[in-house]
This record gives C-alpha cells, sequence and structure tokens, in this order.
C-alpha cells in the first residue's frame, strides 16, 4: 500500500512539472519589436536544433514591411547563405496565388464562381459518382468543398523525367498521382483537395487559350513586380533557388510540377511581401482586384473540421480563415518534399507573418513563430498552441514515468548481479525456448512500430519529444526482453536461501 501511493505521488510530482513547463521556444509578448528581436537572436538555434537549413522570414506592420530575416543556408554543400533573393517552391501556397488569377477571370466576366466546372472544360471529364457533378463549383473548387478527393498530394517528379500531361495526373496517370474522383455531395463539407486546383488549372487553360503559367505571370505576378517568381522552374531562377533537404540534411532533388496551381510556385521572401501587401490593399480599395471582390475571396464557406480544426477555422477561396479578437486572419500553408512555407495576414490591420524554409523539419519552425506572431497580435494563445503544450507536456511526463521505470528495472538487477543472485535462464524446452523468442520479437516489434506511429503524429510539434518518447520506449522494451529470460523464481530461492542460512547462523550464536 505504502508503495502504491509513492508512486502515485512520483506520478502526480511529475505530471504537474510537465504541465507546469513552458514549452515554448520563442517569448510570448504583445511588443513587436521584442517579438523580432526575439526570432533574430533564437532562430539560428532553433534551425540547428529542428534540422532546418535556412529560412526566409518577413514581418508586415500596417501594409508595410517591417523586418525581414535570412537565416542559415540554401546550400550546405558550398554553405551559400539564404538572402533576400533566395528562390524557394512555396508548394500550396501556390493555391492563393491560383484564386487571384481565377477571380481575375470572374471580374473580367470569363467566369462565374457558381457555374458548374463542367461549363469551362473540354479535355477531361470526371469519372462516373454517385453524385452530381454538375454540382461541383468553381467556388466550390476554390473552397474545397466540392466534393473531389485529394488526388494524390502531389510529389512532383524528378526534372530529368518526363512530365505527364495535365489530363493525366487528373487520371492518376504518373508518380504520386492519384485519379481526381467525387467521392462526397459537392457543397456538403470542407475536405482539401489538390485535385481541385488541378481542375480549376485546366479551366484557366481552357477559357484563356494559353499555358496556365503564362496567364498567372501576365495578370498577377508581372503586374505586382515579382520578377523572381514564376509557376515555372525558369533559368533566370535556377541558380537562386535554394537546395531541398529532408529531416536529416540529406539532399532531396528539386522536384517539379505538370500540378502548378496546386503546388508549383516558386518564389522569394521579397516577392511573396509584394503578394501579401497587394491582397492587403486591395481589400480596403481597388488594385490587383477590385475591392469586393478580395473581400468575397476571403469570405468564409465552410467550417473546417477533424485535425486540421485546430490549425484553421474555416475555408475560403484559396484561402483558410482564422477568429481572433472579432477580427479576421488569412492564411495558408505549403508543404512539398523538402520545403514548408506559411503566410498569415491581418487585412484589417495590415499586420502580417511570411516564413519560406528548405527542409522537410521547416514545420516546427512555422508552428512556433505563427504562435508567437499570433500571441503577439493578439494577446491569445492560438488553438494549435493550447495542443501543443498538452501533447508536449502529456509526452514529457509519460516518457520520464517510462524511463523512471526502466531505471528502476535497471537498478534492480545491477543490484541482483553484484549479488550474483541474477541468474540467466537456460531452456531445454525448445518450445518455450521459441515462445520467448517470438515474444521478443513482437516486442521489439511493438516499439519499432509505435516509434513509426509516433513520429507521423508527433513530426509537426517538436523534434526532441518524439526522439525521448521513442528512446524511452526503446530502452524500457529492451529491458523488457532481456528479463524474460531471467528466472525470478530461482532468484527468489537464492535469497531465500542465503536469509535462512544467516538466521541458522544467529539462532546458534
Amino acid at each position: 500500500m505504502k508503495r502504491k501511493a509513492i508512486t502515485f505521488l512520483i506520478l502526480a510530482i511529475i505530471t504537474t512539472i510537465a504541465f507546469s513547463l513552458n514549452h515554448n521556444d520563442l517569448t510570448r509578448t504583445t511588443d513587436l519589436d521584442k517579438l523580432i528581436k526575439d526570432v533574430e537572436t533564437k532562430t539560428e538555434k532553433l534551425l540547428s536544433k529542428s534540422n532546418i537549413p535556412g529560412a526566409a522570414i518577413s514581418v508586415l506592420e500596417d501594409g508595410q514591411v517591417t523586418w525581414i530575416g535570412t537565416f542559415g543556408y540554401a546550400d550546405l554543400d558550398v554553405k551559400r547563405k539564404v538572402d533576400q533573393n533566395t528562390v524557394f517552391q512555396v508548394a500550396s501556397i501556390s493555391k492563393s496565388v491560383t484564386a487571384l488569377g481565377v477571380m481575375k477571370l470572374v471580374e473580367d466576366g470569363l467566369i462565374h464562381l457558381d457555374d458548374p466546372i463542367e461549363n469551362y472544360i473540354t479535355r477531361w471529364q470526371l469519372p462516373e459518382s454517385e453524385y452530381d457533378p454538375k454540382a461541383i463549383t468553381v467556388r466550390g473548387l476554390l473552397s474545397h468543398t466540392s466534393g473531389l478527393s485529394v488526388g494524390g498530394g502531389y510529389p512532383g517528379y524528378e526534372s530529368n523525367t518526363q512530365l505527364p500531361t495535365l489530363e493525366q495526373s487528373l487520371s492518376g496517370i504518373g508518380g504520386g498521382s492519384k485519379p481526381v474522383e467525387l467521392e462526397n455531395e459537392p457543397g456538403a463539407r470542407y475536405s482539401y483537395s489538390g485535385g481541385g486546383y488541378n481542375l480549376l488549372q485546366l479551366m484557366i487553360e481552357e477559357v484563356i487559350g494559353e499555358d496556365f503559367h503564362s496567364y498567372l505571370n501576365e495578370v498577377v505576378l508581372a503586374p505586382l513586380g515579382m520578377e523572381n517568381s514564376s509557376f515555372q522552374w525558369d533559368d533566370h531562377l535556377q541558380d537562386k533557388t535554394a537546395k531541398a533537404y529532408d529531416v536529416k540534411l540529406q539532399l532531396l532533388p528539386n522536384y517539379i510540377f505538370t500540378e502548378k496551381a496546386a503546388a508549383g510556385l516558386y518564389t522569394t521572401i521579397e516577392d511573396m511581401n509584394k503578394f501579401i501587401i497587394a491582397e492587403i490593399n486591395s481589400f480596403h480599395r481597388s488594385g490587383i482586384l477590385e475591392a469586393d471582390t478580395v473581400q468575397e475571396m476571403f469570405s468564409p464557406i465552410l467550417e473546417v473540421r477533424g485535425f486540421e480544426s485546430f490549425i484553421n477555422d474555416e475555408a475560403a477561396l484559396g484561402h483558410f480563415i482564422n477568429h481572433a479578437n472579432n477580427r479576421i486572419i488569412v492564411t495558408h500553408d505549403g508543404s512539398n518534399n523538402g520545403w514548408k512555407a506559411h503566410f498569415s495576414m491581418e487585412p484589417q490591420t495590415g499586420n502580417g507573418l511570411i516564413i519560406l524554409t528548405n527542409g522537410n523539419n521547416g514545420t516546427y519552425l512555422l508552428n512556433e513563430l505563427v504562435s508567437a506572431w499570433y500571441y503577439t497580435n493578439f494577446g491569445i494563445e492560438r488553438q494549435f498552441d493550447q495542443l501543443r503544450h498538452t501533447v508536449m507536456a502529456t509526452v514529457y511526463a509519460l516518457s520520464i514515468l517510462i524511463l523512471c521505470w526502466s531505471l528502476s528495472v535497471i537498478v534492480n538487477l545491477v543490484s541482483a548481479f553484484i549479488k550474483k543472485e541474477l541468474i540467466v535462464t537456460t531452456y531445454s524446452n525448445k518450445k518455450v525456448l521459441l515462445s520467448k523468442v517470438l515474444i521478443s520479437i513482437v516486442l521489439v516489434s511493438g516499439a519499432f512500430l509505435l516509434s513509426k506511429i509516433s513520429v507521423l503524429i508527433l513530426w509537426f510539434i517538436d523534434p526532441f519529444i518524439v526522439i525521448l518518447l521513442v528512446t524511452s520506449v526503446f530502452i524500457r522494451t529492451i529491458l523488457a526482453v532481456l528479463q524474460l529470460y531471467i528466472r525470478e523464481r530461482e532468484i527468489r530461492k537464492h535469497v531465500l536461501k542465503r536469509s535462512m542460512k544467516k538466521r541458522f547462523l544467529f539462532n546458534n550464536l
């Protein structure tokens, strides 16, 4: 009973400490100058901690660039540093830029948001479905409420391979792509669909009669002065483009895309500033688009549900919408293999944040910076920050408890070994030995599977807690396997005999 009480007390103490600790890398402050100073001071350390090669970060205030910071390396091999002209892939942020191009077609009267997409495409048709394809509208495609499937996530293609056509990609022909299908009732719920943006790309090409990337350059990139941006990896960008790296800082190919509207934009931190400032300005007065058009583009369509709801509240046209203190935050993330990017802006005040990275672990930096910026602007933690704190505290407490348990086992084993009371089992019965071996394999396999699952679930939270949890589980698993081959009954008998011998000697003195 006493032992259980002590165990419970230790559990309570560890859990309390884990949940009371501050797990943030950046200081939470409502002073923007202090936040910028903190970012300047700590970002290099965050890059090193998280295995992120480089980053470019921009902070906007009142619709103007307040600060730009560049950190780390665009190319680790030659030690080329990231600067303001370094070109990054921004992955799904391509969708936000594409949305401007689509809304320009709306303003020009060439398409209508609530028309069926099939009114504008002839080169490809959706597969048969139980749902009505006529209900798939341009608005639904822009807001991920069309009912279409993801389309495969679009990992991209190595530059020396033959790219599939857009129609082939839509049909699931090509590396990593899957057929775009009508899986849900259009307009019924939010479901993220890169395939929907593939259809929008096709629509633009058919309506305009020219390549997608040429049109977007004419109506968005060139008018905004985004000279180092393109939906095609042009010659003038190649020498400026950063190298992409995986979680272990191993070099990755520069993947290119048929699915340009969904994932294909190359840009710089300076050009992204121009894009965000143009959206902010057009929200208040006519600019790249009419103010009414931009306000409609930022109007929520449907609520985001499931895990994604911890990151975004609602889906709009090419953007996501979050709410804080009766104000809206317009945002979008980007995630290609080797590239992570993000922007957030508050169109009413003109405040914003842009982050570009060239590593698969860039998500760690994005989450920390976005949470800190959110607190600076609104004085409250975003929902994801609360989730992150709960997860980190839980993992810390669980890992420490497992390590304490393992330490207790190690102490007992070492003590028994020193006293020569540790007896390793030898099995004469092959069936018993086989069962022990099978149990050992199951334990090790289970630990390995748990580590893989932990990485998948916790990768976006913090790299250290993944290492801590996996290490603690593997240590305890190894000890559990070791204990399978120790004859505890023999140990107890041995100890009992020694105790009885001592008692006999004492009684005969």
